[in-house]
């Protein structure tokens, strides 16, 4: 069947399944609130078929208005020619006899012998079951017949006066409906503990802020089998082997010791024992082995640089009275740069140490390589000048160049941050770091590998209006990490 407003331009389709009937129940056409519009017009249009069929004449037996009575025409003549009948046999109106209808009235069959209420077949539509007998009344006096269907056509008035009012406050309410402005949905907030700064925040930035800290979190300790494939190089026979610290037990023997690791948090604890056991160990054979006189000397080393000019600074306690260089010249140390080239230079620490303006060393017109990062190692070695005691150390420090920072613009909207910078043309990894405001959380990261000089750019979303950022650039060049200054950034 062709739907009624297939040639109508402008309408939006919508479901009548999903307009629903919020008026009260009506229970004579079996109708309830809550009724998809569907339903109701299925409803409606089951009671008008059997209006319909009540109004149809052909159903009606005509034959006792064959001969000396007019044809009705439709059911309201119909009806007006019963109420004429009942008020003849009734005899109560003389008058209300129709004009039509001159023939004097012959009692029907069934009829009472003084002309009497006559008994007539009535449509499928009226009957009913008898209260008493239970039996189906087919036959009703033509005054009850009359009744019965005067009051099922004021019935099926007053239903369809009130589906044709609740349809037609459907159709305000699709209407409506069909203008309204798409919905807009509004994700809760919560408040974040860590992965966030702790304010009230959209649960969607809430979940990606956590999924991109889950996804660091998992490449830094690795996924469940790496794990599970680490926790097997454990030695197989780790629990029978001798403690360092008391040789009569095996480290199974050890307290807290778990013969059966099962996670990473067993081997963990494991290995923190094994730690415990090795250090007791070894500041065993410090405390009996090695000479006292080598706890007097202690050392630490912190360098500088500046316009081609590398400045040592030695600090500590070397008691010159005690203790003279094993080697007379002094210290060898070695600088190298990223890309692996070195020079060396021997430093008398006696002479330097705790000097405030330290060892200057020009690298200008070496082979270093100053624009990246340098580290500078020595092995320095004191003999005891009364007991002959030897005492060696190693010292290092790896000297960032916050040279090689490049000059990084970010451009902040309400939930992003983008940045944009240019590469140096070294072989470097530059990572593009987002932190919490107390640089307590790191957020997320970007990792940029280049060789060439070119422009790097990227984006930050996920990000909560009106809130301060802090970001940085760290570079990685051989291993080395040289992390930049950190930029605060506050978004829109």
């Amino acid at each position: 069947m062709k739907p009624l407003n297939i040639d109508k331009t402008g309408c939006s389709n919508i479901s009548s399944n999903c307009v629903v009937w919020q008026g009260p129940d009506i229970e004579c056409i079996n109708l309830c609130k809550g009724d998809s519009v569907t339903e109701i017009v299925y409803k409606l249009a089951l009671e008008l078929c059997k209006l319909v069929d009540t109004f149809d004449l052909t159903t009606y037996d005509l034959k006792c208005f064959s001969s000396g009575v007019c044809q009705p025409q439709d059911f309201r003549d119909f009806i007006n020619i019963l109420i004429t009948k009942v008020c003849a046999l009734q005899e109560c109106n003389p008058d209300c006899i129709d004009s039509c209808n001159p023939c004097p009235i012959a009692p029907p069959v069934g009829a009472a012998e003084t002309g009497g209420d006559p008994y007539v077949p009535i449509a499928k539509e009226f009957q009913f079951k008898n209260g008493a007998t239970g039996d189906d009344v087919t036959t009703l006096k033509v005054s009850e017949y009359a009744q019965v269907i005067g009051q099922k056509v004021s019935s099926l008035v007053n239903s369809t006066n009130i589906l044709q009012a609740t349809i037609a406050d459907h159709s305000t309410r699709i209407k409506n409906l069909e203008d309204a402005p798409a919905p807009i949905v509004e994700f809760p907030t919560v408040t974040p503990l860590g992965v966030l700064p702790s304010v009230a925040t959209s649960m969607q930035l809430v979940l990606s802020a956590t999924e991109q800290q889950f996804i660091q979190l998992r490449t830094a300790l690795g996924n469940e089998n790496k794990i599970y494939t680490n926790i097997q190089k454990q030695l197989s026979n780790i629990n029978d082997l001798k403690s360092l610290t008391t040789p009569g037990s095996n480290m199974s023997s050890l307290q807290g010791w778990t013969s059966q690791p099962a996670d990473q948090a067993d081997i963990l604890g494991n290995a923190l024992i094994m730690i415990a056991d090795m250090r007791n160990a070894l500041v065993n054979v410090i405390s009996n082995l090695l000479p006292s006189d080598c706890s007097a000397i202690s050392l630490s080393i912190i360098t500088a640089f500046s316009g081609g000019q590398l400045t040592l600074y030695i600090k500590g306690t070397l008691p010159a009275l005690n203790f003279v260089n094993t080697s007379g010249q002094g210290t060898i140390f070695t600088i190298t740069d990223s890309n692996g080239n070195s020079i060396l230079t021997t430093i008398n620490i006696f002479s330097i140490i705790n000097l405030p303006a330290g060892f200057v060393i020009d690298l200008t017109g070496t082979i270093l390589n100053t624009s990246g990062n340098l580290t500078i190692t020595g092995d320095p070695s004191f003999t005891h000048k009364t007991t002959g005691s030897v005492c060696q150390s190693h010292l290092q420090y790896t000297l960032v160049n916050q040279a090689t920072c490049p000059d990084v613009v970010y451009t902040p909207t309400d939930t992003t941050i983008g940045f944009s910078f240019t590469t140096t043309g070294a072989m470097q990894a530059y990572s593009v770091e987002i932190w919490n405001s107390s640089n307590t959380v790191l957020i997320a990261s970007q990792t940029f590998v280049s060789n060439v000089v070119q422009g790097i750019t990227g984006t930050f979303d996920a990000l909560t209006s009106l809130t301060l950022y802090k970001l940085r650039v760290k570079i990685t060049i051989n291993g080395v990490e040289s992390p930049c200054e950190f930029t605060s950034v506050t978004t829109i």
